[in-house]
């Protein structure tokens, strides 16, 4: 029988929703917003009027897509109208079921008309920890795992990979060899860290940008699949990761699936 999470469910999301994230003007130069996502890893922005009165956000998705480094677009060109926004007094669990069914692991959180504050899905994980961390001990990563993951090779170029990401709206892919072993992951935030930037990095040349061993981190975390599903809720966590392998040993470091943010969250429903 699955955790229920009772506090969790009923927490409201202004409770627990972060106020530590990328508040931006309309005016604000794209590349600044590029640096600012890059300094404090933030995977979504919130541009708001002088007010703060919410007007839309910009991912790291749509950062990376600026054509040059000398682009004269700013923060209004980019954003984007969110797929979801929440109010302070709302539950969690309505919140996560609003976000699933939207594939969105981001919402600003309004309060009296005016932006108060950030809510991920890792807020809610982590609440789930401080209520329930030994109900999640209990549950095997191979009874919320993923097993048919998508990889890509060391050997990609970066925008074949950046095409499949966005095909898929993924954030991050782990890397195999040709035995299925992993070797790294590639993220949206190496490609940030890099400076890649899709158009500029992709035109006008038959390499088709960097190859991925080139951006990709080597050093990258992973659980086991006789780990519990406790083990990638801290990495998600105390870490920031958006999505942990699973592998078969850690002898082998064969790739057998993937547990995301949504994984652990769909445990509340």
């Amino acid at each position: 029988m699955l955790p229920r999470f009772p506090v969790t469910r009923d927490t409201l999301v202004g409770e627990i929703s972060t106020r530590k994230f990328a508040l931006i003007s309309p005016e604000e130069p794209a590349t600044s917003v590029r640096r600012l996502m890059r300094e404090l890893r933030s995977r979504v922005a919130v541009v708001v009027d002088r007010r703060n009165r919410l007007l839309g956000i910009i991912t790291r998705g749509d950062i990376l897509t600026i054509s040059s480094r000398k682009s004269n677009a700013r923060a209004k060109d980019l954003m984007r109208e969110p797929t979801v926004v929440l109010s302070y007094n709302d539950k969690v669990v309505d919140a996560v079921k609003a976000m699933l069914r939207a594939d969105e692991w981001y919402a600003p959180v309004v309060k009296n008309d005016i932006v108060d504050s950030l809510f991920g899905l890792e807020h809610a994980i982590q609440r789930m920890l401080d209520e329930g961390e030994d109900e999640l001990e209990k549950i095997p990563v191979a009874d919320i795992m993923t097993r048919e993951v998508e990889t890509v090779s060391p050997d990609d170029h970066v925008m074949s990979v950046w095409e499949k990401m966005r095909e898929l709206r993924y954030a991050g892919l782990p890397v195999v060899d040709e035995k299925g072993r992993l070797i790294g992951i590639v993220t949206q935030h190496d490609l940030l860290a890099k400076g890649v930037v899709i158009a500029r990095e992709t035109t006008g040349g038959p390499s088709r940008g960097a190859k991925i061993r080139d951006l990709m981190t080597s050093a990258v975390e992973y659980v086991t699949v006789s780990d519990s599903a406790a083990a990638p809720a801290k990495l998600m966590v105390y870490r920031g990761y958006g999505r942990i392998p699973v592998v078969e040993s850690r002898k082998t470091r064969k790739l057998v699936g993937i547990v995301d943010r949504e994984d652990i969250v769909r445990l509340l429903l």
